[in-house]
C-alpha cells in the first residue's frame, strides 16, 4: 500500500508534469490554425515549434524535481544530454495522444514530410501501445530522467569522462525511489498480475522509443540539428540560471 508520504510525491510529481506540459499549448496551436478563417495549414514550421515545445517542457519538468537539483551545474547538463533525446520519445508520444495529433490528417501528413512515412507509422502504432492511464507515464518519465544513459547514440567524446558515470548510485537512489512509487501505485491501481503485464509492457515501448529515437538522429537530419539546438540552449540556460530559485515541483 502507498503510504501519505508516497501518495504526496506522487501529487507532486503529476502537479509538475501538468504545470509544465506541452499539451495545452500545442492544442492552442492546432486549434487556432484549423479555426482560422485563413483556413491555414499546419505547416513544417508548426511541426517544428511543436517539437520544440515538447523538449522544453520536458526539460523545466525534470528541473523543477528536488533531485535534480542537488546536482552541480555540470551533472544537470550531463543528465540532461544522455537523457533527453531517448525519454523524449516516450513524453513525445504521451503528448501527441493527449493532444490527439495522430488523428489529425494535417498533422500527420506535415510530420510524415520531416520524419518519413515509415516513422510515423510506427509512432502511431506505439501511440495505441502506451498505457491509457497517464499517471504511469509521468511517473515513468522521471524513472527514465534518473537513467545513466538512456539515449544508445555516442554524441559526446567527453560522456566517458562524467563524473556521475563513476557515481551512479546518486542516480540510483533518485530513481529507486520513483521506480518503487510506480510499482507500488500500479499495484494498487490495477493488483500484481496486471501490474507485471502493464510494466513489461511499458518497459518495451521505450526500448522501441529508443531505437527509433536513435535512428531518428543519425538518420534525420532536420531532427538531429533540431535537438542539438535544444541541448545546447538548454546548457546556456543552466549555466545563467544556476543561482535562481526554482520552485519545485512547480509550486510558486
Amino acid at each position: 500500500m502507498l503510504i501519505n508520504s508516497e501518495w504526496k510525491l506522487l501529487s507532486n510529481v503529476v502537479h509538475a508534469h501538468d504545470v509544465f506540459s506541452a499539451i495545452p499549448q500545442i492544442c492552442r496551436i492546432t486549434e487556432d490554425l484549423f479555426a482560422s478563417p485563413l483556413n491555414t495549414y499546419f505547416n513544417v514550421t508548426n511541426a517544428l515549434e511543436t517539437i520544440i515545445h515538447i523538449y522544453k517542457s520536458f526539460t523545466y519538468f525534470v528541473n523543477s524535481i528536488p533531485d535534480f537539483r542537488i546536482l552541480t551545474v555540470i551533472e544537470q547538463y550531463s543528465l540532461f544530454q544522455r537523457n533527453l533525446h531517448g525519454v523524449a520519445g516516450l513524453y513525445s508520444i504521451l503528448v501527441f495522444r493527449e493532444a490527439s495529433i495522430m488523428n489529425n490528417p494535417t498533422c500527420m501528413e506535415t510530420f510524415v514530410t520531416i520524419y518519413g512515412l515509415e516513422f510515423m507509422l510506427q509512432a502511431k502504432c506505439m501511440n495505441k501501445q502506451l498505457d491509457p492511464d497517464s499517471i504511469i507515464i509521468k511517473l515513468m518519465l522521471i524513472v527514465l530522467a534518473f537513467s545513466s544513459n538512456c539515449f544508445t547514440v555516442d554524441i559526446d567524446e567527453n560522456t566517458h569522462n562524467d563524473s556521475l558515470l563513476y557515481g551512479t548510485h546518486r542516480l540510483t537512489g533518485s530513481q529507486n525511489v520513483y521506480i518503487d512509487l510506480l510499482w507500488k501505485y500500479m499495484v494498487h491501481q490495477y493488483g500484481y498480475q496486471n501490474a507485471v503485464f502493464r510494466f513489461s509492457r511499458l518497459v518495451q515501448l521505450v526500448l522501441d522509443l529508443m531505437k527509433y529515437s536513435a535512428s531518428a538522429y543519425i538518420t534525420n537530419t532536420i531532427y538531429h540539428n533540431l535537438v542539438n539546438n535544444v541541448i545546447q540552449k538548454m546548457k546556456h540556460s543552466l549555466i545563467i540560471n544556476q543561482n535562481e530559485q526554482v520552485p519545485l515541483w512547480g509550486k510558486t
